[in-house]
């Protein structure tokens, strides 16, 4: 097995094996890291067998920390192998990976791979120096651990037809009462931005700016891997979100919702319109993004589990954040005596 960086020139053929691999998640694509510039730096790599056959890739983020000019890296979703299983391959990845964290001046390694638990046992982490972390999280990292996933399969009137009954209720009201729903250049940033915002006020949840969201859709819309949706009644934006979309998975990334219409289930309606879109798109799964485990009526959350177990999918759980430190001292100061700008690092990512 052998290492490449890869370049520009690349990015298709890095970003395919990640649309064709079971792990492969949006957050590791040659198209994420480059909206992550200026504030990250993407490193990309590819390890190849013999043959020039790519069995492995990682997106880097790279993040400078003020004063002492070293970094912390990121991997967002990754490492992707192809083969989970393969010790010789997991192995040869974590090592890959730690040295080109150490060749930039790295403090540590933070890794979440999109794997469900039960596909490799942990051990396979913790021989390599890495060690669990964000369990203190809402959602069990960075990135949330756990989430529900709708299996596509059938057609549409299949997928519809497996709802429950009261489901297909909600779904149909907003539409029933004056909810039209437009998609792409049809609606625009703006408009999600004004769902959006209102939902982050309410719940008191910080939210890009309108630049950023811009930035990813003109970033991904030339793939064709995103859906700007948003719904409107009598020409008012009331519900919006942005939906990605990679070889056969989709992605309920981003969502908002006006204080008007609320009553009229329209995120119920959106969300069908999103599951509808990622089926077009041959997608397997439609992913709910993030729940916060499987959480009992009296967490303050539960409001937000329930909506999203409700529409019947299958609950996930990933194996975890995972950190290596590659600097003992600086990962303590890290842990302990910078506990600000970690915490601002932490909110950027998982905004993210």
């Amino acid at each position: 097995m052998r290492t490449r960086i890869i370049e520009k020139e690349e990015a298709d053929r890095f970003d395919e094996f990640l649309a064709q691999t079971a792990y492969g998640d949006m957050l590791q694509t040659f198209s994420w890291g480059e909206i992550k510039r200026p504030d990250w730096e993407p490193v990309r790599a590819a390890v190849e067998n013999d043959d020039g056959e790519i069995k492995a890739v990682m997106s880097i983020l790279l993040r400078r920390i003020p004063l002492i000019n070293r970094t912390i890296a990121y991997v967002p979703r990754g490492p992707v192998l192809a083969n989970p299983n393969d010790l010789e391959l997991f192995n040869f990845t974590l090592q890959t990976l730690t040295t080109l964290a150490r060749e930039r001046g790295a403090i540590l390694i933070k890794i979440d791979p999109a794997i469900p638990e039960g596909v490799f046992p942990p051990q396979y982490l913790q021989e390599n120096g890495f060690h669990i972390t964000g369990l203190d999280h809402e959602f069990g990292g960075t990135q949330p651990r756990y989430t529900f996933r709708l299996p596509l399969g059938g057609t549409t009137a299949d997928v519809f037809a497996r709802f429950s009954k009261k489901m297909r209720y909600k779904i149909n009201y907003g539409p029933k009462n004056g909810l039209q729903f437009r998609s792409g250049d049809e609606t625009s940033i703006e408009d999600f931005f004004k769902a959006l915002s209102q939902t982050g006020e309410r719940n008191d949840i910080m939210t890009r700016s309108p630049a950023y969201f811009q930035k990813v859709y003109d970033h991904l819309k030339t793939k064709d891997r995103i859906l700007l949706l948003t719904g409107y009644i009598e020409e008012e934006p009331v519900i919006s979100s942005i939906t990605f979309c990679l070889g056969k998975k989709a992605w309920a990334v981003y969502g908002g919702q006006t204080n008007k219409h609320r009553k009229l289930y329209t995120y119920h309606a959106m969300n069908w319109e999103r599951i509808q879109w990622a089926h077009s798109k041959g997608a397997d799964w439609f992913d709910f993004y993030g729940v916060p485990g499987e959480v009992d009526e009296d967490h303050p959350l539960y409001g937000l589990y329930h909506f999203k177990k409700s529409f019947g999918g299958d609950y996930v759980t990933f194996v975890g954040e995972w950190d290596k430190p590659l600097s003992p001292t600086l990962y303590w100061l890290w842990e302990t005596g910078l506990p600000r700008y970690r915490s601002l690092v932490h909110r950027l990512l998982r905004r993210g």
